[in-house]
Parts: structure tokens; sequence; C-alpha cells
């Protein structure tokens, strides 16, 4: 039964080794998406930056001002419409490494009330064993104490019935 704990202990430790390298996978993943994040950043900037320099020169050139404004907001439309979907995915993958983070907890917890359970159960088992194996000791015990007497009073008896038979040979003798 202590085999069987060992190999489930091991199973499980397995399993939390997996998780924890999934875990460390995920972590990396973020700061890939953390990096990602502020390139976006800096390319929104950038864009910020040519969207004033593009409307500079449009107004230089005497282009229409409605036409500046038009592809003004197109480039911040396009720059914030990036920026929200990499934003979506960075918080769908913080959801996830929340979940997988709680998921891991979950089992340990499982696991070390699983484990105490055993050994409990095992200590109980052993205590019983011992209990078991003191009483047979203590009839084995008895049992011995009693043939000693028995034997004592066989004795007893046999040595007096050998004085008896001495007694009664001499008797005859006379």
């Amino acid at each position: 039964q202590v085999g069987e704990l060992s190999q489930q202990l091991e199973i499980e430790s397995k399993k939390c080794m997996q998780l924890e390298a999934q875990n460390q996978d995920l972590r990396e993943e973020l700061s890939t998406m953390r990096g990602n994040h502020e390139k976006l950043e800096k390319s929104k900037c950038q864009l910020k930056e040519e969207v004033a320099n593009l409307k500079r020169r449009l107004e230089t050139n005497m282009m229409d001002h409605s036409q500046i404004e038009q592809y003004k907001r197109e480039m911040e439309e396009r720059a914030g419409q990036e920026i929200r979907q990499k934003l979506q995915e960075v918080n769908l993958f913080l959801q996830t490494q929340a979940a997988s983070q709680d998921r891991l907890e979950q089992i340990r917890a499982s696991h070390h009330a699983s484990l105490r359970n055993q050994l409990k159960h095992r200590i109980r088992d052993l205590e019983c064993e011992l209990d078991r194996i003191k009483n047979t000791h203590q009839d084995s015990v008895f049992q011995k104490e009693s043939t000693q007497a028995e034997v004592e009073r066989y004795k007893e008896l046999y040595l007096e019935e050998v004085k008896i038979r001495r007694c009664l040979a001499n008797k005859l003798e006379r």
C-alpha cells in the first residue's frame, strides 16, 4: 500500500511539474505579449507623429482640410483598432493564465488532502495491527504461564508419586 501511495505521489508530482512548466510557458508568452504591447504603443506614437507630419505637409501643399482630417481619423482609428485587438489578446492571455493558476492550486490542494487521508487511514490500520499483535503476545504469555504452572503441578505430583512408591517399596522389603 505504501508502494501504491509512492507511485500515486510520483504521478501527482509529475502532473504538478507539467503544470508548472505550462505555467512558465504562459508567463513567457505574457512577457512577449507585453513586449508587443509596448511596440504597439511606440507604433501608435509613430503613427500619431506621421499623422502630424502629413497634416503639416498637406497644409503646406494646400490640400483640402477635410481630406487631412479624414486621413487623420483613419490613421487614429486603425491604430486604436490595433491597440484594442492587442489589449484583448493580452486580457485573454491573462485570464487563461489566472485560470491555469487556479486549476494548479486546486490540483495541489486535492492532492495534499488525498495524501493526508491516505496517511491517516494507513496510521489507523497500523495502530489496529499493533493492538492485535499486542493482544496475541499477551495471550501467548498467558498461555505459556498457564502451561508452566501445569508443568509444575505435574512435576510435584510425579515427585509425590515417586516418594510414595519408594515408601511402598521400603514397606514391601520389610
